[in-house]
């Protein structure tokens, strides 16, 4: 394992803008023609949404409006490996693909999919909240278009348990996203997690499945201390692109997989993550190459797996 270099014991301080000046237009574009909801009314349709999903789960990306970016959509491998092969057309063969949110919150990163043409059968989504679901739905007014049993609650990585709805799909997924999650786990719930999504990867396509997403790393690998909504300090930990590569070997080589994995690819890359004004899309996320005084970083990754 990389060594971990310990980090000073870090908090933040919860976000809460009142409002925005304006949406993003990618959204602004999908509300209109994807949700009908009128340019001029979607705003406060926005902030309404944000301020009911607050009193329940006061996270910062609900506070700041974070939930409103499409995460998916901004990987560098979507246009290719995601989008491509869920709008093909059905072959009928064994290697239909099927794509699973894990942690979807409002399932905004689903719904970017379907708008942009992914076949609405291959789409399936999970979290451990079920008041995420519905929020979701009313946030896209998309309650006719997208089958509620897709929607899988709870579904969470830690749990073995049978009543966990993860199961359902046990060694069905090819694409499986999953982005600010990992970061939220401390090393040893990592390795579990990460367990859990090869259970949930299709065995028996012959050919690589994949597992990506996004996630707060780091230059510096290790703990660090993170203080949650109820005010406590909790351990978790960030990952370099050397750090996540061997939390994936060391998964992969354990004694539940030990001969059933052909071969591992692990890709990742810490990018600053910031905004621009772009005269076409208004206000824009952008990802570049780091500074070198940048420690904290954007980690985006592919984990790409083929099974014997």
């Amino acid at each position: 394992m990389a060594s971990a270099s310990p980090t000073q014991p870090s908090s933040y301080v919860s976000q809460y803008d009142e409002t925005l000046e304006s949406l993003p237009k990618s959204l602004t574009r999908l509300l209109t023609s994807y949700s009908g909801i009128p340019k001029d009314a979607q705003l406060s349709h926005v902030v309404k949404l944000r301020n009911e999903a607050y009193e329940s789960f006061p996270y910062p990306c609900i506070g700041s409006f974070r939930f409103l970016e499409f995460d998916l959509a901004a990987h560098y491998a979507y246009q290719e490996h995601v989008l491509s092969p869920l709008k093909r057309s059905s072959s009928g063969d064994a290697n239909e693909p099927l794509f699973l949110d894990l942690g979807t919150c409002f399932g905004q990163d689903l719904r970017k999919l379907v708008y942009d043409g992914a076949s609405v059968h291959r789409l399936w989504a999970s979290d451990i909240e079920p008041e995420f679901i519905e929020l979701g739905f009313k946030l896209f007014r998309d309650e006719e278009k997208l089958p509620k049993s897709h929607f899988l609650c709870p579904g969470n990585l830690l749990s073995d348990s049978s009543e966990d709805m993860l199961g359902v799909l046990n060694n069905k997924v090819t694409i499986l996203h999953t982005t600010a999650v990992f970061h939220l786990f401390t090393l040893q719930d990592q390795k579990v997690a990460a367990d859990r999504c090869l259970q949930l990867l299709r065995k028996d396509t012959g050919a690589p499945v994949l597992l990506l997403g996004a996630h707060v790393g780091s230059t510096i690998p290790g703990p660090f201390q993170r203080r949650n909504v109820s005010m406590e300090y909790s351990h978790k930990y960030r990952h370099d692109e050397q750090s996540w590569q061997e939390l994936w070997q060391g998964v992969c080589g354990g004694e539940r997989w030990r001969g059933k994995i052909k071969n591992l690819d692990v890709k990742s890359r810490l990018l600053k993550r910031t905004k621009e004004s772009d005269g076409e899309n208004g206000e824009v996320t952008v990802f570049k190459q780091p500074d070198p005084e940048s420690t904290m970083l954007w980690q985006m990754f592919e984990v790409w797996v083929t099974f014997v």
